[in-house]
């Protein structure tokens, strides 16, 4: 009797499928380490963003309290509505914009988060007779609290082919 001699070449189906399953386990293995990558830069350049933000909105929140001081000794002293805003106008010039619009007093500033953000806040002054009616404490309301662009987006459309 001869034998059969099967060819050394002569690979199995369970092989094949094998090598299909390994390549697709390598496949998805090395998908899953690049998203794990980029999950981690994401999250370390949000972690960046948050701390800048929170940074920046407590040095918006401290110019707010010294604001409120100005507003209190103002409040106290003036004489009259005009005395009242005429006396927060001249202290806080230096560190605020100051708008004065139809009897309304506005104060405005911006507080940098990075080099293309910062924060804008806006508050409004209210009048000695409303803080008398009000009876809550408060000098003013905030009007604006917002991240702002400071530079434009310049996009890069061109390519380099060679």
């Amino acid at each position: 009797m001869k034998k059969k001699n099967f060819p050394v070449t002569n690979i199995g189906t369970i092989s094949l499928m094998m090598i299909f399953i390994v390549l697709c386990m390598v496949t998805f293995a090395a998908l899953s380490l690049s998203s794990a990558a980029g999950d981690a830069r994401f999250g370390q350049k949000m972690s960046e963003h948050m701390t800048d933000y929170y940074t920046a909105s407590n040095q918006a929140e401290e110019l707010l309290a010294l604001a409120d001081a100005v507003f209190a000794e103002a409040y106290q002293t003036a004489a009259d509505a005009d005395d009242y805003y005429a006396r927060i106008s001249q202290t806080l010039s230096d560190t605020m914009d100051i708008q004065l619009e139809e009897s309304s007093l506005y104060a405005s500033y911006q507080v940098d988060i990075n080099d293309t953000q910062a924060l804008f806040v806006e508050i409004s002054v209210l009048p000695p007779s409303q803080i008398k009616e009000d009876e809550t404490g408060s000098f003013y309301q905030i009007r604006t609290w917002q991240v702002i662009h400071t530079k434009t987006w310049e996009g890069d459309n061109t390519l380099n082919l060679m």
